[in-house]
């Protein structure tokens, strides 16, 4: 209302920090901070307005991001793809740089209690100590609903004590990640005749329509795993042991199921949710919208699929919609699977929104 931009035209995609205020618990003073935060941000950018030239380059990042739900088999990345967005006046002068990676930003745990950008930070400050603090640098995070810096979602969850969730860690990353972008940087090409479109649209994604167990079996396999921490947690030979921490994963996990099976069965889960699914076109470039925690191997499958040259996710966008897993994790369960409301059909179902919406962008 304040821009007089069309919203269709507008993307909104957060970073998901663990080291940020919880926004519902907030006051409304803190609220409308910072909306006014935003919109004064976008502005500026408004008033700033300016020909430009503009490329793309991407590389592989293999070393920041893993595969969470994969660890003892690799952790692996299935999708390290690492694009850097190179913005120049029209006199070729650098103005900007946007970096696109699927990972988690929340490697600081519950101890932290300072704010903090996580590893994303440190990458961007390493950009500008090159660049100059004058350049725009912005982090556009990608699909990570099941990539993180290293770590377990479990221990996560539970506050497991894990050395590599402190600040040393995350600069180390970030620097990382800066290096990778500037690698690239000075080898993109910038074009100045490039025209941009946006589309948005709605699309209904299926929600669950059945679940693995009954409401009575997942309270009683609650019941279970509480007394079963119970005995554990009274023999003090297991104090800080690995073990007592799979024993509180499994009371996460059993807790975890049983709040979802009490949503599902109360009947409070509507068979669709209307998502907007959004796509942005500048050349032969589309930047798209992930609603929510998307798996890595989905937004993978609509990049193979896309008939841009360049396509590239960006995650939690316009509302958080919760993890969206791939078919093929819901028979393992656990975290990410076990409080979700999407179904195995979600995978194909948001695939084939997503490519529907950039298929009706025109091509160059």
């Amino acid at each position: 209302e304040l821009l007089g931009v069309p919203k269709e035209a507008i993307m909104l995609s957060s970073q998901h920090t663990h080291a940020g205020p919880h926004i519902e618990k907030a006051p409304d003073s803190y609220k409308e901070y910072l909306i006014s935060q935003i919109t004064k941000s976008a502005e500026r950018a408004l008033e700033d307005l300016a020909p430009a030239r503009i490329g793309v380059g991407t590389t592989s990042q293999l070393e920041i991001g893993r595969n969470r739900r994969r660890l003892l088999y690799g952790g692996i990345h299935p999708d390290p793809q690492l694009a850097v967005i190179k913005i120049e006046d029209i006199s070729g002068k650098l103005k900007g740089v946007l970096f696109n990676y699927g990972c988690h930003p929340s490697t600081l745990d519950w101890r932290n209690t300072l704010y903090s950008e996580d590893w994303p930070y440190y990458a961007i400050c390493g950009i500008k100590e090159e660049v100059g603090n004058d350049v725009w640098v912005c982090f556009l995070l990608g699909a990570q609903g099941d990539i993180n810096t290293g770590y377990d979602s479990l221990l996560s969850a539970i506050g497991a004590d894990m050395p590599v969730r402190d600040y040393p860690y995350i600069e180390y990353k970030g620097k990382q990640m800066s290096r990778s972008v500037l690698d690239i940087l000075p080898d993109i090409k910038t074009d100045d005749s490039l025209t941009v479109e946006t589309i948005s649209e709605f699309h209904d994604l299926p929600l669950r329509k059945d679940f693995p167990v009954t409401l009575s079996e997942a309270e009683n396999k609650l019941k279970l795993v509480e007394k079963d921490l119970r005995e554990m947690e009274s023999k003090p030979e297991y104090k800080g042991s690995r073990i007592l921490d799979e024993y509180r994963t499994n009371l996460f996990s059993a807790r975890q199921t049983f709040d979802l099976a009490n949503v599902f069965y109360s009947g409070n889960i509507p068979p669709n949710e209307s998502t907007e699914i959004q796509a942005i076109r500048f050349g032969s470039t589309i930047i798209f919208s992930l609603p929510g925690e998307i798996f890595s191997e989905i937004a993978l499958a609509i990049k193979q699929k896309s008939p841009y040259k360049n396509t590239f996710g960006a995650a939690l966008t316009n509302g958080y919609y919760a993890y969206m897993p791939t078919r093929e994790e819901f028979i393992n369960g656990n975290y990410e699977v076990d409080g979700s409301k999407y179904c195995p059909e979600s995978e194909d179902a948001l695939i084939e929104s997503t490519l529907k919406v950039i298929n009706l962008l025109a091509t160059e």
